[in-house]
């Protein structure tokens, strides 16, 4: 990518006379388009191109651009027809015509400058837009080359003067850092310049769009603004920024991070609308163009916000049941039941939320929101939980599951079940939550603790808080009760004494396969198994190894791939779009070793299922390759994703 000028060197340009200049051309390109216009000739001429481009018969084509009327009626063919240009714009046309003329027409040369600053990025295709820039710099000097020195009275003068930056991608930033340094509105600056004349496209919508990023960094924190409507308008998010990103990844990035962990509603949603939850598979394409290239902190960032959304619409969806059904004992316990989950949001552990609703439940929260949900959902399928709505937990050191109606309150000391780890989930039963789960836990965890609670007015607090303390959890009494519940509490029970829990097996078996995934190559849970027994003398069964392994997957620290391969992922790798500084080396691969690296750089990321589709071979045959003489140079986050290794 080209470099910008300096902001003085810009700011040091003739601006008067680059405005009377534009003035100037405006007059002369409607004199030209008036004139050709009026020839029926010409019409029947661009009709007959039009119609050979689209048969794609290209050398008919080639023979009428033999005439500069020929060339003319092309380059405005280009800007008026889509259809013409995605067949005929491309390098072969540009470079044929210069080879028959190689000083163009002042109709096609303008033209061809109406096409440029019209569509601009959009004629980004391949090296057309490199091509296009460096004919129109090469034909303006032809044309400049024999005029009287000081005579700058056309654009074509300012095109040169300034074409390191006006014919670069780039230049509608430039436009706006002007704009900054001058201390103007854009449309000030616009109209200074005089390109606020030119016609509407893709350049002057760039520009602006630029221009909101600038006034997204400025405008209060969490207030709504006009910016933000502009912004998550698709044709505005989706146009090019810099190193490959768009203007709604820039604006994503702005929200997220000036927002840390406790943003307003109207930013949240703001982020949800335009790309909306990140909690769903990494291969899914919306995961791929929105999330991934912001990167895992970020993401990590959203996932904490929506665990706040998701216990928000839990809650509100047992209190709107309440008020419709008349349930007392129901509403009378809702205030308990909200205040200790809220408490436990306070006590800033919970990770990650999942949340479960039946069809009805749903619907009552959709009503409630008076707009479409913005956050995923898992569908509790049975007709007995049509109603019903839970939640999941993970608050690091325990686990809870909750629901709705006479659902008990189901509290582990260890992730339930790995399926809770899947975004693929979209559907669970009542015989899930309640048998299923257990029976994972129990083959998981050897004597893992766990307890389910029956809401009982008087009692359901004392033992879930009781049940924490054996297993060395503290929590705040006074965020989790009210202040009256609180009184009564420790008036009844007194302050619980929190059991020091000396020796945490679990954690120590985290850390020993930890060590096995970092002084091994990658391994399937068995051999994990047996690197244990051999190198701590310690004996697990598969299941325990299965549920650790996931639990350390869902906090980043472990990665599977497509071959139920376990090893360490680089967590602190960014979003890769620039060649790795290993790059130089790759000439010594192997041809089939080029042609994968390749493909995973083209694609800018991909897990292994998407990389064997679209080289057409078997996944062994990838890892093959991976896991051998590419594996200097290619690194996998936590989503599965193989990439180039940051430079």
């Amino acid at each position: 990518m080209l470099q910008l000028p300096s902001i003085p060197r810009l700011q040091d340009a003739q601006w008067e006379k680059v405005s009377e200049q534009w003035v100037k051309l405006i007059a002369n390109t409607k004199k030209i388009a008036d004139s050709a216009g009026q020839s029926q000739e010409f019409k029947a001429l661009e009709e007959g191109v039009r119609r050979l481009v689209v048969q794609g018969d290209v050398e008919q084509v080639k023979k009428i651009l033999q005439k500069r009327r020929g060339v003319r009626v092309l380059t405005q063919l280009w800007i008026d027809s889509e259809e013409v240009r995605q067949h005929s714009f491309n390098e072969s046309f540009i470079d044929h015509i210069k080879e028959l003329h190689p000083k163009l027409g002042m109709s096609s040369l303008m033209n061809l400058i109406s096409l440029l600053y019209r569509y601009f990025d959009d004629l980004n295709v391949g090296t057309a837009f490199h091509k296009l820039t460096a004919w129109l710099s090469e034909q303006i000097d032809l044309r400049l080359k024999d005029r009287k020195r000081g005579s700058s009275d056309t654009i074509l003068s300012v095109l040169h003067q300034h074409k390191n930056w006006l014919f670069d991608i780039t230049a509608p930033k430039a436009v706006v850092d002007l704009a900054t340094k001058n201390h103007l509105d854009l449309n000030d600056q616009l109209k200074k310049l005089r390109l606020s004349e030119l016609p509407q496209g893709r350049f002057l919508n760039i520009c602006h769009a630029q221009y909101y990023l600038e006034t997204l960094r400025d405008i209060p924190l969490g207030e709504d603004h006009e910016i933000l409507s502009e912004l998550s308008k698709t044709e505005v998010a989706g146009m090019p920024y810099e190193d490959g990103k768009r203007i709604g990844h820039i604006a994503l990035e702005i929200i997220i991070d000036r927002s840390g962990g406790a943003p307003s509603s109207v930013w949240q949603n703001f982020v949800l609308d335009l790309a909306g939850d990140p909690r769903i598979a990494s291969t899914a394409k919306n995961y791929r163009e929105w999330w991934m290239p912001i990167g895992e902190n970020r993401i990590k960032a959203v996932t904490s916000w929506l665990a706040k959304e998701d216990l928000r619409l839990f809650l509100g969806a047992i209190e709107e049941y309440g008020k419709q059904s008349g349930d007392e004992a129901l509403n009378r316990m809702f205030p308990a039941r909200k205040r200790f989950l809220e408490g436990l949001y306070e006590h800033g552990i919970i990770r990650n939320t999942r949340l479960m609703l039946g069809n009805k439940a749903a619907s009552t929260v959709k009503r409630v929101l008076g707009k479409s949900m913005t956050t995923n959902f898992i569908k509790l399928s049975d007709s007995s939980m049509t109603d019903k709505a839970v939640i999941y937990l993970d608050c690091g050191d325990f686990h809870i599951i909750e629901g709705s109606h006479e659902f008990k309150l189901w509290i582990y000391m260890g992730l339930p079940s790995i399926r809770l780890s899947d975004y693929s989930l979209d559907k669970l039963s009542h015989s899930d939550l309640t048998v299923r789960f257990v029976r994972d836990f129990r083959s998981s965890y050897d004597g893992g603790q766990y307890k389910s609670i029956t809401h009982s007015p008087t009692t359901w607090q004392k033992n879930a808080i009781e049940f924490l303390a054996e297993n060395g959890v503290e929590l705040d009494l006074e965020k989790v009760l009210s202040r009256e519940d609180y009184q009564i509490y420790i008036r009844r029970f007194g302050v619980p004494v929190v059991k020091k829990i000396t020796s945490d097996t679990s954690k120590t078996l985290e850390a020993q396969i930890l060590r096995v995934l970092e002084i091994n190559p990658p391994l399937k849970a068995k051999s994990i198994a047996n690197a244990l027994f051999t190198e701590f003398d310690l004996v697990v069964g598969k299941p325990k190894i299965n549920s650790t392994l996931y639990s350390l997957r869902s906090e980043g620290k472990a990665s599977l791939d497509d071959d139920y391969f376990w090893s360490l992922p680089n967590t602190n790798s960014e979003y890769v779009t620039s060649e790795p500084a290993t790059q130089h080396s790759f000439d010594s691969l192997s041809f089939e070793g080029k042609r994968i690296i390749k493909k995973i750089e083209e694609l800018e990321g991909c897990n292994l299922f998407i990389l064997r589709t679209s080289l057409g071979v078997t996944a062994s045959h990838c890892l093959k390759y991976i896991r051998g003489e590419l594996a200097p140079f290619i690194e996998k986050d936590f989503k599965q994703m193989y990439r180039l290794k940051k430079k």
